[in-house]
């Protein structure tokens, strides 16, 4: 079987970031943490979420773990998560 020919490209459309609205459930903690008056909801409705998330276990998977992925790890409740995405959905939505 060959392989597929394809003709080369006409022009190039740099990628570019899209907006995007900040969740408790679909957000890595990363990019709450990078957006500051996210992370600042985030330590109002959690108190200590820095030293919570400041375990050096933990630190390496904060691009990928969401807040609502630590509930199973018991570091954070459900009621604090709701109030979160209340005041994340005021932001709107951000780069």
């Amino acid at each position: 079987m060959d392989a597929p020919l394809y003709l080369p490209a006409k022009s190039y459309d740099p990628p570019r970031r899209l907006a995007r609205v900040l969740s408790s459930r679909d957000t890595p903690i990363a990019i709450l943490q990078a957006t500051p008056a996210a992370w600042a909801i985030v330590n109002k409705e959690i108190p200590g979420m820095d030293r919570r998330i400041g375990n050096e276990m933990i630190k390496p998977h904060l691009g990928n773990f969401s807040l609502e992925s630590l509930l199973v790890f018991g570091v954070v409740q459900r009621e604090p998560l709701a109030r979160i995405d209340a005041e994340l959905a005021k932001l709107g939505e951000v780069q």
